[in-house]
């Protein structure tokens, strides 16, 4: 090959290298991300072209992926950030923070929420997990380390435990807590994540009073008691005793409304650190850091004052009752916080027996009166499995003619190793129980059969009636007459042969209502007395108004009115004052002959006592109740019988 061919090849392979070069430098963009460029090439050389041709084509074809990896990045990244939002509002709405824990570090992160929550500060750094272990209350602590635990072995499919914890300011807060482990491919636990949910005002919170409730209560008493050193305390609880009649007529928004506004006056009349704490029934407690009397005397007068007042509601005044118990702790004689608050329900109960406004203080004496209470509601109980209940009666006598005017058909039960048991014994609590329904059940299927008695009827006739004792909660119960008719049909006996005796207070505890029942057991032919009169507090005007036909003086006014000139006074102008109302008298407890000649005087006729006979066994009442004979007056009295009234027993 000639000198000039060589040095015309040479120069070629140096333009083929160069252009070569040139489409190396321009690929070079791409080493730094650049895709937005084109090769080119001045050669001829269809290679070049060629292969500067298929670079355009493969630039191409990663610009159009990137663009499209890009497009689906932007969709991704929308799509985490809506899931992203939605998540962080689900998480605000259900007051949620977030916890994720490290199980190979054992660090653990908070969210925002988490802190605020209880009001901690929050700076994003992980922490340990005995930073968060260490706020939980210490009874549930050991809960809470055993559902983490049981997870992590695996052994529950999830964490799902709710505990105490404490908040920034001290205060006890509830919370669930919710989580789930993530696990590698040998299903080790790796991390763990979750949720705390504030769920203090569900678990705490009354929701009608929005006050703290009784789980609140156990709560701050538990914290007390376990206080270094004890203090003197007391824990009180007032009930509101006839809170229904705030709903009597109006909406229940509208009684709802009320009831709330009188709870927060109450609470305003209370010291500051005194939390008013709602519970069942009405209920309200509180906690004192003093068991000095007179001190809470100080502290409990302006709460009692703001209750004396009227409740204005729908335009009318609605007065509420109360009653207060009192138990006072006392650091010398520690107790649990069950038989605190045992203590306090005591008290309460106790109030409940007395006069409305009373409050009352536990006392060893209340214990006692509890033993007595369960004993005889026992007693009941056994009663009703056994049928032991049984009927006495006794003999409303007619002075004058010595005829029978009616019977009382009195309880008592049947007790294997006591015997007959008393009233005094059980009726108290049998009324506040409920019990009384069945037993006055039982009784009425004994006491009715004697209407159509072949013995009785021949002894006493056919006319008589049948008295029988009605509790509060009977008599106002709707369906009474109803119950005395089908009674009484069951028996093929009269039931207008019957007379129910209901006291001032059982009528008084709700005068409407009970005015009505008594109003219709009247219609029906049923003739009802009012009981006990003069027993207690008994207010004359109530006679001038009461739906009844009889008045059944109580023993309490007859027992020494023939020593007791005032008493005879009194009872003489009641006597007085019935005959003038038209009501039939019927003067209970007489034992002497000396009373019952002062009530001829004036002009009582009917009389329920010992001077005719004690209580008697129905069974046993023909054969041992001696027939009444005719009060004759003491200058004509005599003969062979001298001052007694019943005749020798046939």
């Amino acid at each position: 090959m000639s000198e000039e061919s060589l040095m015309a090849s040479d120069e070629g392979e140096r333009r083929l290298i160069a252009q070569v070069d040139s489409i190396s430098n321009q690929l070079c963009q791409a080493v730094d991300g650049n895709f937005e460029f084109h090769i080119h090439t001045d050669s001829d050389e269809i290679a070049l072209q060629k292969l500067a041709q298929l670079n355009n084509f493969v630039l191409d074809s990663v610009r159009r992926t990137i663009r499209d990896l890009k497009a689906t990045r932007d969709e991704l990244e929308t799509r985490v950030e809506e899931r992203t939002q939605r998540l962080n509002l689900v998480l605000t709405a259900t007051n949620d923070g977030v916890w994720e824990w490290d199980i190979d570090s054992g660090n653990i992160t908070l969210s925002q929420r988490w802190s605020s929550m209880l009001g901690l500060p929050h700076d994003g750094q992980q922490r340990g997990l005995d930073d968060w272990l260490l706020r939980i209350h210490d009874d549930d602590r050991a809960e809470v380390q055993r559902s983490l635990y049981q997870h992590i072995d695996g052994l529950t499919p999830s964490v799902n435990v709710e505990y105490r914890i404490r908040d920034a300011r001290k205060a006890w807060r509830m919370v669930l807590c919710r989580g789930l482990c993530q696990r590698d491919g040998n299903g080790v636990a790796i991390r763990m994540a979750g949720t705390q949910t504030d769920t203090t005002e569900q678990r705490l919170v009354d929701p009608l009073t929005q006050l703290p409730n009784g789980a609140y209560l156990d709560m701050v008493l538990r914290e007390r008691l376990a206080r270094a050193p004890l203090l003197p305390m007391a824990l009180v609880k007032f009930q509101l005793l006839n809170v229904a009649s705030l709903f009597d007529g109006v909406a229940v928004d509208v009684a709802v409304a009320a009831l709330q506004g009188l709870v927060q006056r109450m609470r305003r009349q209370l010291p500051p650190r005194v939390a008013l704490i709602a519970l069942p029934e009405h209920t309200f407690a509180m906690i004192f850091e003093t068991d000095a009397i007179e001190r809470l005397d100080n502290a409990l007068e302006p709460l009692e004052a703001l209750l004396s007042q009227p409740v204005e509601i729908d335009g009318q005044q609605v007065w509420l009752s109360h009653v207060s118990g009192v138990a006072a702790f006392n650091p010398a004689e520690p107790v649990s916080v069950d038989e605190w608050r045992h203590q306090s329900r005591l008290a309460l109960a106790n109030a409940r027996l007395s006069d409305v406004g009373s409050r009352r203080y536990y006392s060893e004496p209340l214990r006692h009166w509890e033993r007595q209470n369960s004993r005889a509601e026992q007693l009941i109980r056994g009663a009703l499995a056994t049928r032991g209940v049984r009927c006495f009666v006794q003999p409303i006598v007619n002075a004058v003619t010595g005829e029978i005017r009616g019977f009382e058909a009195l309880m008592r039960l049947y007790e294997p190793s006591e015997g007959i048991v008393t009233p005094s014994s059980f009726i108290e609590v049998a009324e506040r129980s409920g019990l009384i329904a069945p037993l006055w059940g039982m009784l009425m299927e004994q006491a009715l059969p004697m209407l159509r008695d072949d013995k009785i009827r021949r002894r006493f006739g056919d006319d008589f009636l049948l008295s029988v004792n009605l509790s509060t909660r009977q008599l106002m119960d709707p369906k009474l007459l109803d119950v005395m008719i089908a009674a009484s049909a069951r028996h093929g006996v009269s039931y207008r042969r019957l007379q129910i005796e209901v006291t001032e207070t059982s009528v008084l505890s709700d005068p409407i209502k009970a005015f009505r029942i008594l109003d219709r057991i009247r219609a029906a032919g049923i003739s009802v007395a009012l009981d006990d009169f003069g027993s207690g507090y008994s207010s004359l005007a109530q006679l001038t108004s009461m739906p009844m036909d009889t008045v059944k003086i109580d023993r309490e006014l007859v027992m020494n009115v023939t020593s007791l000139p005032r008493k005879r006074h009194v009872l003489s102008a009641v006597v007085a004052l019935c005959q003038r109302l038209d009501y039939r008298i019927v003067v209970e407890g007489v034992e002497e002959r000396d009373t019952l000649e002062i009530l001829r005087e004036w002009g009582v006729t009917d009389i329920q006592g010992y001077i005719y006979s004690q209580p008697l066994p129905l069974d046993r009442l023909v054969e041992d109740l001696a027939p009444p004979r005719p009060f004759r007056p003491r200058a004509t009295a005599g003969g062979p019988y001298g001052s007694s009234l019943t005749s020798p027993a046939a």
